[in-house]
């Protein structure tokens, strides 16, 4: 296409007619296809057609054959376009999937992080509670301990010691 578009020999229509269409109201109807055909003739085959001459039917050929391969190309390019937006939109469908799943398992990872965070905090009032309630024996312990010494001490204390080793 863009060879095409580089042979296209462009003039403008003041140029190609060689006076101004306003100032002539009963100008030729072919005149205006004369002024077409300079336009989209390429440079190879471009000779130059005095204004008002008539069109061959070669002419009208050539330019019917132009219109149908631009529309043909400007068909080809509307395809692609689509096909590059079909693209686009499943890729940013899958996108949108990748980003949906990878929140969801975010969100699940969350919720073991809460799960494991709750089950050690559970873990460790439990062995809080453990360790208070094993310090209070001790403590209990002691006391009787306590009190086993001192009674036996109290009691024992009444004996004389009489007793000797020899």
């Amino acid at each position: 296409m863009m060879e095409s578009a580089k042979k296209l020999h462009w003039a403008p229509p003041s140029r190609l007619e060689g006076r101004s269409r306003a100032t002539e109201p009963d100008a030729r109807p072919d005149a205006a296809l004369s002024s077409i055909l300079r336009v989209v003739r390429t440079t190879e085959d471009c000779t130059v057609l005095p204004p008002g001459a008539p069109a061959s039917a070669q002419e009208w050929s050539t330019l019917i054959e132009r219109v149908r391969a631009a529309a043909s190309r400007a068909r080809e390019v509307e395809a692609q376009a689509q096909e590059q937006d079909q693209r686009v939109q499943d890729l940013l469908e899958r996108v949108r999937e990748d980003v949906s799943a990878a929140g969801e398992r975010v969100r699940a990872a969350e919720a073991r992080v809460e799960a494991i965070q709750a089950q050690a905090e559970a873990r460790i009032r439990a062995a809080e509670e453990r360790a208070e309630a094993a310090e209070e024996r001790a403590r209990i312990a002691e006391e009787w301990l306590t009190r086993v010494h001192e009674t036996i001490t109290s009691e024992f204390a009444a004996f004389p010691e009489t007793r000797t080793l020899g």
